[in-house]
């Protein structure tokens, strides 16, 4: 069951984008159905990014938030919130109207920094969870690298329970991927976008409110978490070189060749280019530029007040292998890319046209039921072509393929019929048929007669004659003729005995022959015409 990123299958039209765009492969397609394999899944959002037809999004809680209303509960506000929101002043002002104490994940970055601060070696950084998932999942070997220290918003939550009391918890930021890292942290987890469906939905026009600040303390310099290199602003000179990795295609690269670097070397990581302000939850109609922008001139308008002094606070965290290890025999494999035509090396194109990156990924996908053969486009099209074959092989009408004058293919109906023919011979009939019409072919003493239609292929790759016999047709309309002419000779020949008869009664009983006539004449007119079913 889908419990994060949600399948709309009336939506879908299994153009398998999101499997090719997704860098994890964790899109399953069986029986016309598509759906997100959670425990796999990385929620980095980018099949809801990619989808032509919306028939992906992830789990919409909003409404749950009136439910806080009217009483305390604290609200962690992501960084990437002044970047966001045009009015984020006012939107605390609103929480706060509401029962709200609002503080900054900041504060929660602040304090995770602290703890950077005190490892050596290669580490990288935590605070996106896309990140985490990822090396836990598919490079579980390399968790060593991971630093153990908890995300900026746990540290947080860890935090606002330490500072203001046990109240209810809810986090508002731009990654998806923070509802399942949270869910034991936070009562509630809401992205930028669900904040603003709750806001329309209540009517709320937050320019009724004056500009509110978040609850003191303030971070020092973790404000600017979410955009690239903001965490490594907030290190010093702890490590000997630092530097960030931004996009999931990058962050793989790395760990694939991290085991090849010695030093002290600390790497901010973020599955979004961008940092978290180009979250997938995150506004797209302002650009990357624009969001730095509002997030510094935002950062600005909040004044001076206290700040996070000699906080304890354990942050320590642990890594597990999370992999889904597949166990297939290479026979197995090698009999699902036979049944797919791969029957050799030089067949497995890996065209990613399914969405795997190999034939050999496809394969395994299948044994694993997340994929269906007929997603292989050239499978699909070796069938197709196989079966269109076969249509035109036993079709009882004669098909031939002429290029040039020579005759390059006969199906089995023509190969039959004019087997005792060269095809010298057969193309000299046929040359002079035009586009359709009839043609009589003199073969084995006997004329066949066909009803003949032409055309030419695509991009002069020759010409087609389809030849329909219809010799057996012809016989038979002539015999109907013969047997028609018969039959009226024979009525012509009994009316004008009729009328012989009719004269002489009517020369003893003295009556009219004209009606009589009239109709005898009526009936032979119609017995002559064309048009009747003898």
């Amino acid at each position: 069951m889908e419990k994060y990123i949600i399948s709309n299958q009336a939506n879908c039209k299994y153009c398998y984008k999101c499997l090719r765009n997704c860098p994890v492969k964790s899109i399953s397609f069986s029986d016309n159905i598509s759906k997100v394999i959670d425990n796999e899944c990385i929620l980095c959002g980018k099949c809801i990014e990619v989808c032509p037809q919306d028939a992906k999004n992830y789990l919409f809680e909003y409404e749950r938030l009136k439910d806080f209303f009217g009483k305390k509960f604290l609200v962690s506000i992501a960084p990437s919130f002044f970047s966001h929101f045009d009015e984020p002043f006012k939107v605390i002002s609103y929480l706060k109207k509401n029962g709200a104490i609002v503080s900054e994940t900041s504060i929660g970055a602040e304090l995770v920094s602290n703890e950077y601060k005190k490892l050596s070696g290669i580490k990288i950084s935590t605070a996106c969870p896309v990140v985490v998932d990822l090396v836990e999942k598919y490079y579980p070997e390399k968790v060593k690298y991971l630093s153990p220290v908890v995300s900026p918003a746990i540290s947080h939550a860890r935090f606002l329970k330490q500072c203001f009391g046990d109240y209810p918890l809810v986090f508002i930021g731009p990654c998806i991927a923070k509802k399942r890292e949270l869910e034991e942290e936070y009562d509630l987890v809401l992205t930028f976008e669900e904040l603003e469906k709750f806001l329309e939905s209540e009517n709320v026009d937050v320019f009724d409110f004056k500009d509110d600040f978040p609850q003191e303390p303030y971070p020092k310099l973790a404000r600017f978490y979410p955009i690239s290199g903001g965490i490594l602003k907030t290190l010093g000179e702890t490590f000997d070189q630092v530097f960030n990795i931004e996009g999931v295609k990058n962050i793989k690269d790395f760990l694939d060749r991290v085991d090849d670097i010695d030093g002290n070397y600390f790497v901010e990581m973020s599955a979004c280019v961008g940092g978290c302000i180009e979250g997938p939850a995150s506004r797209k109609d302002i650009s990357l530029l624009e969001k730095r922008v509002k997030l510094s001139q935002n950062i600005k308008k909040i004044p001076e007040g206290k700040t996070i002094e000699n906080v304890e606070i354990d942050l320590k965290r642990e890594f597990k292998d999370k992999k889904h290890y597949y166990n297939y025999t290479e026979q197995q494999i090698q009999e699902v890319l036979f049944s797919i035509g791969k029957t050799d090396k030089s067949k497995e194109l890996n065209c990613s046209a399914c969405g795997y990156d190999t034939c050999r990924e496809k394969a395994i996908a299948v044994l694993e039921k997340k994929a269906e053969k007929e997603m292989c486009i050239t499978y699909l099209i070796d069938k197709v072509s196989t079966v269109s074959n076969m249509v035109v092989e036993e079709t009882p009408n004669l098909i031939l393929i002429v290029k040039d004058g020579n005759i390059n293919y006969k199906n089995k109906a023509a190969r039959l019929t004019f087997m005792s023919l060269s095809n010298k011979k057969l193309w000299e009939f046929l040359k002079d048929v035009e586009q359709s019409g009839f043609k009589e072919i003199a073969l084995n003493n006997k004329n066949l007669k066909f009803f003949v239609k032409r055309f030419n292929l695509p991009e002069d790759s020759g010409e087609v004659f389809i030849l329909t016999d219809v010799t057996k047709e012809l016989e038979q309309e002539e015999r109907v003729k013969i047997i028609k002419k018969q039959t009226i000779e024979k009525i012509e020949e009994v009316l004008n005995k009729q009328m012989l008869l009719a004269q002489e009664i009517a020369s003893l009983l003295g009556e009219s022959i004209a009606e009589t006539k009239s109709h005898f004449t009526e009936f032979k007119r119609y017995m002559e015409e064309e048009n009747d079913y003898l």
